[in-house]
């Protein structure tokens, strides 16, 4: 899959595009619809394994990545990664969510308060360690929430139902509902005790500990040592409380 910050960068090329010729920008529009079509169709094919009976899963990571140099990454990025869902750990889906940025134009405004759709971003886990970890030298941090099984099941029904509403949670905003708010607002369908402050992803991990709600944290993943630690995982007993 094209990663999610690649699609991001494309949408702010083709941004800026005033100066330019009637025709250069007929071509840019189309170049960009392309991108986008293709780009949710390949969410689209992860997307459907979760919709299907044989979604399954032992247990839910909360991973953190580092922030980096562009701006939209100052603040670093937080997603969900379903532990025992794929075929072996490599192939484990995770869960990161973005705007669905399907204007030509990119509105700030409609991002910063909201307006665009929410796009739940399916991919393997191998791929984010790659995309973050090899290409970007970003770290990567693993926590464990443990989840009562019953618990895990709201959370499952929860992202089905997102994939298959995406206005259920809410349109997507930099300043309320972004990947912090959205991912603090999946996990807290399970009626654990989990809210939904307004938070930056650098402050998700922080927040989690002080309720409590942090297990086991594993090895940081780094561009040095993702090989070695990226597929560690503890006893499952450990995602179960």
């Amino acid at each position: 899959m094209r990663t999610i910050i690649s699609f991001i960068i494309f949408i702010l090329f083709t941004a800026c595009s005033n100066s330019k010729s009637p025709e250069l920008i007929a071509k840019e529009k189309e170049a960009f619809l392309k991108e986008h079509n293709n780009f949710l169709r390949d969410i689209r094919k992860q997307s459907d394994y979760i919709l299907s009976d044989e979604f399954n899963f032992d247990g839910i990571e909360v991973v953190y990545v580092q922030s980096g140099e562009l701006y939209y990454q100052w603040f670093g990025h937080v997603f969900i990664r379903f532990v025992g869902s794929g075929e072996n750990f490599s192939e484990d889906l995770g869960v990161s969510f973005i705007a669905d940025f399907n204007d030509f134009n990119l509105d700030n405004l409609k991002a910063y308060y909201g307006g665009y759709t929410v796009l739940p971003v399916v991919d393997r886990w191998k791929n984010y360690v790659r995309d973050y970890t090899v290409k970007e030298k970003r770290y990567m941090d693993r926590y464990i929430i443990p989840m009562s099984k019953s618990e895990q099941e709201k959370v499952k029904q929860g992202i089905k139902s997102w994939i298959k509403d995406p206005s259920l949670p809410g349109t997507y905003s930099f300043r309320r509902n972004s990947c912090t708010a959205l991912l603090l607002k999946l996990l807290a369908l399970s009626n654990n005790g989990i809210e939904e402050p307004i938070a930056f992803p650098i402050e998700v991990i922080t927040y989690l500990k002080e309720i409590e709600k942090v297990g086991h944290s594993y090895t940081r993943i780094t561009p040095d040592n993702y090989q070695d630690v990226m597929l560690k995982v503890v006893d499952k007993k450990n995602y179960l409380k």
